[in-house]
């Protein structure tokens, strides 16, 4: 006998709540952060993938579907899956001896001037093979997925060197063939290798090497959506910054700033200069810098877990909100200073750290996050025609994400219709 075929449609039926983040599908700034757009006693219909149908359960007429199987959401909450926007997924090896580093008093500057670091994990990451990288970061993306996020920025970054920033980029490119969701960004330019700090030439012809020979390799084979470059302290000038970047928007890359992690340097000047998508960091801003990226339309992305780790302070994301800058948050995940891979606690470090309130870091982890990364019609929100990516919370109330901070409240995670946990 033969199975009988698989259902093909899915009814998420009578939800306590469902935030459909209902609206513009641009980055939303200032009120319209907190605009839910809640649904009680509602039911999603996903057919093939996407949303078919969304409403009050009352008028649902389920005569137009077949094969279909039911859940039943009482006293659950139905919320779009989280869009990490920024991760640094792809590295072979690992630094957990810098953990113990950290925790004893050294700073995470003086770990890097003394070798640690970014470079630590260039060395692991140029000696791992293409199988090793995806191997690694496919494991990492499977947790998270499990923890509540579908789709993912990867940054390369731990090569600085044309072989292996190939080599990472061909990894993400892997993993997305695979039916992950994920947007790649060349961060070659995230730290100066230690082959080039012997003089201010040899820096020189690191940058050109960046500009004229990875950045052209990677758009010949169509291996990144974004170019990123971190403008910080103890990185990449404002100078040096912007010989990257212009030479990544001649070549069609879209751009993201790494910006203000370590002080008031030039970071939101190139982002604002080059209309980033998003400049990602910001915790040192004054109110002419937030002005800046709210006029330029930058979508400011915040890293709490990384403060966390690194003792830092948090970006103060109720400014950057009551400036009208649309705002992101994201894990931020990487080998050194967050091994941070749960989204859901990085979203209520946003509310506690951050200062956002419990709606405005949902909108940050789903639809600004998305239309960040140019997914806006895609993901980040509950809507019909849009990918029927879905979490069930196992509360009546999406703000026990945050009263509740790290509890195991993701039930259950869809990603195109499909149950991933």
């Amino acid at each position: 006998m033969q199975p009988p075929p698989h259902p093909t449609t899915t009814i998420f039926r009578h939800a306590s709540q469902v935030l459909t983040l209902a609206g513009s599908p641009y980055p939303r700034a200032g009120q319209a952060m907190s605009e839910l757009g809640i649904l009680a006693d509602a039911t999603i219909v996903v057919d093939d993938g996407r949303i078919a149908w969304i409403g009050a359960h009352a008028h649902l007429d389920p005569k137009p579907f077949r094969d279909t199987q039911e859940i039943d959401c009482r006293g659950k909450t139905l919320m779009p899956a989280f869009v990490d926007s920024h991760t640094h997924l792809v590295w072979g090896g690992d630094r957990k001896d810098e953990l113990e580093m950290r925790l004893a008093g050294q700073d995470y500057e003086a770990i890097l001037a003394a070798g640690g670091g970014i470079l630590s994990s260039v060395r692991q990451t140029r000696a791992a093979t293409e199988q090793d990288l995806v191997a690694q970061c496919r494991t990492r993306i499977e947790r998270m997925r499990r923890m509540g996020t579908t789709t993912f920025e990867i940054k390369s970054g731990y090569g600085l060197d044309l072989d292996t920033e190939m080599r990472q980029l061909h990894a993400i490119r892997r993993l997305s063939k695979e039916g992950f969701r994920v947007r790649a960004t060349c961060l070659a330019a995230h730290a100066v290798p230690q082959e080039a700090r012997a003089s201010n030439a040899a820096r020189s012809d690191f940058v050109d090497v960046v500009a004229h020979e990875i950045l052209p390799a990677v758009a010949k084979e169509n291996l990144a959506d974004y170019c990123d470059v971190f403008c910080d302290r103890g990185a990449f000038t404002f100078e040096e910054s912007c010989r990257v970047l212009e030479a990544a928007q001649q070549l069609g890359f879209g751009i993201r700033v790494h910006a203000h992690e370590f002080g008031h340097t030039d970071g939101v000047k190139v982002a604002t200069r080059y209309h980033a998508a998003s400049a990602d960091h910001l915790l040192y801003l004054n109110d002419g810098e937030r002005a800046s990226l709210r006029e330029a339309e930058v979508v400011a992305t915040l890293l709490p877990g990384t403060s966390l780790v690194l003792g830092k302070p948090f970006a103060d994301g109720r400014a950057l909100v009551d400036s009208g800058v649309a705002v992101a948050v994201a894990t931020d995940c990487n080998p050194g200073s967050c091994g941070l891979e749960n989204l859901a606690l990085v979203l209520a470090l946003a509310c506690y750290g951050c200062r956002l309130s419990p709606a405005e870091a949902i909108c940050a982890t789903t639809h600004n996050a998305a239309a960040s990364l140019g997914y806006a019609g895609e993901v980040g929100r509950l809507e019909v025609g849009m990918s029927g990516d879905i979490l069930i919370l196992d509360t009546a109330d999406y703000r026990d994400l945050v009263y509740h901070a790290g509890s195991p409240l993701v039930q259950e995670v869809y990603a195109s219709g499909a149950r991933v946990r």
